[in-house]
């Protein structure tokens, strides 16, 4: 395989995995604010920009050309104040049904407010939609309904009851609960999804366990000596009889090189017995056989516990990152996108189950990551809101972005030096 077809299957797998696992968390968001009533007005495979789609119960779906993850547009998650012009904003534009962004500059100073800024809030409400017109210029147009076409002029009765009941339909309208889901919700989608994955392949393959059975003997090993063949099954060690292999493991761990055991096994039916002297291998004492391994069905409470334990692992993983001593141990397993797309390159080469497996990993990472208390990810929007809930007063905007900031460029720097890590790993050979 030549360097550049490689590198192009090493951008394209990892670009697949990050898409598929972005599109999921969205459409935790997504699942969430519809169960509340809240209106999404577009939900995209891809980074925003122009696109292709369709439109069904109120959102737009759809693909746009920059194939980098996905996005959810919930109404109302503007943040800070709500704008104390959006009545006045619709009463003025929805008569017009549709104004030029010129026009709305214009009609800012006659009104005395910055119309753009309070229509554009609007936008991600979903009440009004922001489109660019092929001669550069922006238009704002009254959004569509049962009984108006998109653009279409109509009177508005009660402005401040008109937004009112579109304030319903918006996160800002929610209660903190189901503010605290909403945020929650992509998370907790990247965690289904891994389970079900999970869970689903270890209910089909079932658990691999080993047996007393022989499945191989080292040639010129201590077991081989002592005539021990394949399909022999190992029944007792120093005349204590054994039920399974890790009963074996057991009565072995202590031993070191140069003890004696007695063996017990059958052969084809006969029972025998051998005095091994035991060798050294990877520092461990052994006689030199492999079990066999057979598939053993295991029920889904099973599968999940197993599954839930992963997650615990990974998260008492991210929960080290806090902790000074284990801090330069967890940064130096960990992967950037660069290691990330490496390693799906060849889960890819190995197959589906390979491919799926590492997308749940992943999909647990990234999710239990997001739930982090610092802005502006999931976890630190959650602590904004209940700090806000518990105070009753509205945290400053420049206080959010400011930790924001302060949180965003340590988490730069942190990616910037696991990259330069998987560089010297995957490309430099480091």
């Amino acid at each position: 395989m030549s360097d550049v077809l490689f590198a192009a299957q090493v951008i394209f797998w990892g670009l697949v995995m990050f898409s598929l696992i972005v599109v999921i968390h969205e459409a935790g968001h997504f699942v969430t604010a519809r169960a509340f009533g809240v209106r999404v007005s577009e939900f995209m495979i891809g980074l925003p920009g122009p696109s292709i789609g369709f439109k069904f119960k109120g959102t737009r779906f759809g693909i746009t050309p920059i194939l980098l993850g996905g996005y959810a547009m919930v109404a109302g998650m503007e943040g800070g104040k709500e704008n104390p012009n959006l009545a006045q904003a619709a009463a003025y534009l929805y008569p017009r049904g549709t104004m030029r962004l010129s026009e709305v500059k214009e009609a800012s100073e006659q009104l005395g407010f910055d119309l753009e800024e309070a229509l554009d809030v609007l936008h991600i409400w979903g009440t009004v939609k922001r489109t660019k017109l092929k001669d550069g210029d922006h238009e704002y147009a009254a959004q569509e309904t049962d009984n108006y076409a998109l653009g279409e002029a109509r009177p508005l009765d009660s402005p401040v009851t008109f937004i009112d009941s579109e304030r319903k339909q918006t996160y800002r309208g929610l209660s903190w609960l189901k503010r605290v889901v909403v945020l929650v919700g992509g998370v907790a989608f990247n965690l289904i999804f891994a389970i079900l994955v999970f869970s689903s392949i270890m209910l089909w393959q079932g658990s691999q366990q080993p047996t007393t059975t022989i499945e191989s003997v080292v040639e010129g090993s201590p077991a081989a000596i002592a005539g021990i063949q394949s399909g022999d099954v190992i029944y007792s060690i120093n005349g204590k009889e054994i039920a399974n292999w890790e009963e074996f493991i057991t009565l072995m761990e202590p031993m070191v090189p140069g003890d004696t055991v007695d063996i017990g096994f059958t052969h084809e039916g006969t029972t025998n017995h051998a005095n091994i002297t035991l060798v050294e291998s990877d520092g461990r004492a052994m006689i030199g056989v492999t079990a066999q391994v057979v598939r053993v069905p295991i029920s889904i409470l099973d599968a999940l516990s197993a599954s839930l334990g992963f997650i615990a692992m990974v998260a008492t993983a991210i929960l080290q990152l806090f902790n000074p001593a284990t801090f330069n141990d967890v940064i130096s397993q960990s992967a950037s996108v660069v290691g990330v797309s490496f390693e799906a390159q060849r889960a890819a080469s190995a197959g589906f189950i390979p491919f799926i497996v590492l997308c749940a990993a992943l999909s647990i990472s990234i999710g239990l990551m997001n739930l982090l208390p610092i802005p502006p990810l999931d976890g630190g929007k959650v602590v904004i809101e209940t700090i806000e809930k518990i105070t009753r007063r509205m945290i400053p905007p420049r206080v959010v972005n400011g930790i924001s900031v302060v949180a965003m460029v340590l988490l730069v720097m942190l990616f910037v030096f696991v990259t330069n890590q998987d560089i010297n790993r995957y490309i430099l050979g480091g």
